[in-house]
């Protein structure tokens, strides 16, 4: 690693800081001989860091390593004290609130499921966000000053250097809100805001996934994308690079809610599927051996799940479709960016084998015949708490990067 070369102390204090605490996250266990060596510092300053480090209880001494080749002292081991900071990551999507309070160690303390009232307007939609964070820290024992602070995701265009979700398609009237702004007050925490799908991009980097070059596909009431191009998070010049759910893919589908006709999102997305399966209970006079028998307000994403892996026929075929559709879109998008691996998340359905498998199958039989080293789908780390897990993830972050995310 480089040396700063500023003449600011106080930023090449803080760069030390953080790079020390970033070794131990990377390696577990570890002296502090061995991160002077890592580091290229004096071990007077790694020292003084960690003695910092063990006052602020940001890590922790573990035991000793094994004797020197010389017999010498058994050095002292440090790692990072998991209790000794929080952050809540909140994924918001048009169908549901997922909160989550995450130590250091990327563990899930506490948790909130809650009803996304999308069609109600900004502001019912913020007070369930406040309600849902509100009922996660009554949940949990954690102490105000181990709290670091709040990480939000949402779909759509978001402003992260404003904390502003610029515009959300599947939420009503919902333009520019200022989500940061909002919850900064409410809870007096850093709040950082970020789009879904590269939320759950920076999770699966965070926590071990170690591609330079990676595709996360969100498949949820939207379909969107998160790019990591050479280790890092990619926006895009107007903060919509992955807005892969409003590409064409069929000009004859049905319309879309962006305006267009046949986008992805129109034909292959949880909403679509629902609209699907919504219209084929209202034409057929069901049964119970039909395995559909359920009412307009039990009909979500988990039931189609289950009776998918039921095997009903026509719900089958419908999911089929669907995951063609997003195997073609992969396909064409390999193409585009060249990434190691493609990771797919964001519902029951979407984190499945069962539908990784047939969208494993479609995009395995559209690839050229000259493709020899096909980049592998993977499941997104975490399942249906992906996004929740990358947004807390983002605001710890922050303690291992001078300037944040």
């Amino acid at each position: 690693m480089k040396k700063a070369n500023s003449a600011n102390p106080s930023l090449i204090r803080d760069i030390n800081r953080t790079s020390v605490l970033d070794v131990m996250r990377r390696t577990g266990p570890i002296s502090q001989a061995d991160i002077a060596k890592i580091l290229a510092l004096q071990p007077s300053t790694i020292m003084r860091i960690v003695t910092e480090l063990l006052e602020e209880r940001l890590i922790v001494s573990v035991g000793q390593g094994k004797t020197t080749s010389k017999g010498g002292r058994k050095a002292t081991l440090l790692e990072l004290n998991k209790d000794g900071a929080y952050a809540i990551g909140v994924d918001l999507n048009a169908d549901e609130v997922i909160a989550v309070l995450l130590d250091l160690g990327g563990v899930i303390v506490a948790e909130v499921r809650t009803d996304c009232p999308s069609e109600s307007g900004p502001n019912h939609v913020m007070d369930t966000v406040k309600q849902s964070i509100e009922a996660l820290l009554a949940q949990s024992i954690v102490s105000a000053d181990r709290m670091i602070g709040i990480g939000v995701s949402v779909p759509g265009k978001v402003d992260s250097v404003t904390g502003t979700s610029v515009m959300a398609i599947n939420f009503r009237d919902w333009f520019n809100v200022p989500i940061g702004e909002q919850l900064e007050q409410a809870f007096q925490l850093p709040v950082y805001v970020e789009h879904d799908m590269r939320s759950m991009a920076f999770g699966e980097m965070w926590f071990g996934n170690e591609y330079d070059h990676m595709l996360c596909l969100g498949f949820r009431s939207g379909i969107g994308l998160g790019l990591v191009l050479n280790g890092e998070l990619y926006r895009g010049a107007h903060q919509l690079a992955g807005d892969v759910g409003h590409m064409i893919v069929d000009p004859d589908g049905p319309p879309c809610s962006c305006g267009r006709k046949g986008c992805l999102e129109a034909v292959a997305s949880e909403k679509a599927l629902h609209n699907n399966v919504r219209r084929y209970v209202q034409q057929h006079s069901l049964s119970s051996a039909d395995k559909l028998t359920i009412t307009m307000e039990e009909l979500n994403i988990r039931f189609i799940y289950e009776t998918f892996l039921q095997g009903h026929p026509d719900i089958t075929a419908m999911i089929k479709e669907a995951a063609d559709y997003i195997g073609k879109t992969l396909c064409d998008l390999i193409r585009v960016y060249d990434p190691q691996a493609i990771v797919i998340g964001g519902n029951v359905l979407a984190s499945s084998s069962e539908f990784l498998d047939l969208v494993r199958s479609a995009y395995q039989s559209m690839q050229p015949n000259y493709a020899d080293d096909i980049p592998s789908i993977q499941p997104a780390r975490f399942g249906e708490q992906s996004i929740a897990i990358g947004s807390a993830s983002l605001m710890l972050s922050r303690l291992f990067k001078p300037n944040g995310v």
